[in-house]
């Protein structure tokens, strides 16, 4: 009785210290949120033709250029922190000072998509939102026929749940750099494979039965 008491004691103990741990990376990932690779975008409304207002990507050393500061080590900042420092460096070009920043991550969308390609979106995002970006699919059913990718595995076979219920990509369990992927129109099947040699086949099948019917025919004709 008394093992079984230490064992449980011993596995409440590990279960909680997990659990703190989990909480303590959670508040630095949220601390730190600028990440190499992926970007940030900065709103200066409503001064919206100021040359901070945009998107600015994060280097591998989590740099980013500015216009005339140069490069800026932000991986190291949070959001509060990067604020007050353009604040700062750039009092003297800031109209109002009012700024918001936002941590973007990368996301490919892929294939049969009205704009396929590259985009920096924030996790927050739902992925109806990420879809919405590239302009939805080309397909009518192109939204069942999604597939979500990292490193050449699938994520998920529930991607469609994911899309109707207006889930973030955080909670979904999204990573930057990961793929959604959906079949484009144009992309060939094995049937268009098929449609195509049929005719070859036809021809060549034709000309077979032709030479083996004047085979015959002169067989005949010899006996």
């Amino acid at each position: 009785m008394e093992n079984k008491m230490k064992r449980f004691l011993m596995g409440l103990f590990v279960f909680y210290v997990a659990g703190f741990l989990n909480d303590v990376s959670a508040q630095k990932i949220k601390a730190h949120p600028f990440t190499p690779g992926d970007a940030i975008s900065i709103s200066t409304f409503p001064d919206t033709s100021s040359f901070l207002n945009g998107v600015f990507p994060i280097d591998q050393d989590g740099m980013v250029e500015f216009p005339i500061a140069g490069k800026v080590k932000i991986s190291t900042m949070t959001i509060d922190g990067l604020k007050r420092y353009l604040q700062t460096e750039f009092k003297d070009y800031l109209k109002y000072p009012n700024l918001y920043i936002k941590p973007l991550v990368r996301i490919s969308l892929l294939g049969g998509f009205q704009r396929p390609g590259l985009y920096y979106i924030d996790i927050k995002n739902s992925l109806w939102q990420a879809v919405h970006t590239a302009g939805g699919t080309l397909l009518e059913d192109g939204i069942y026929d999604m597939h979500w990718e990292r490193d050449g595995d699938e994520q998920s076979n529930h991607i469609v749940a994911f899309f109707e219920r207006g889930i973030s990509l955080e909670r979904m369990g999204f990573h930057s750099g990961d793929q959604i992927w959906t079949p484009s129109p144009d992309r060939r099947t094995i049937w268009d494979t098929i449609r195509d040699v049929m005719p070859i086949l036809t021809f060549t099948t034709s000309i077979w039965l032709m030479y083996n019917t004047y085979q015959r025919d002169l067989i005949l004709l010899n006996r």
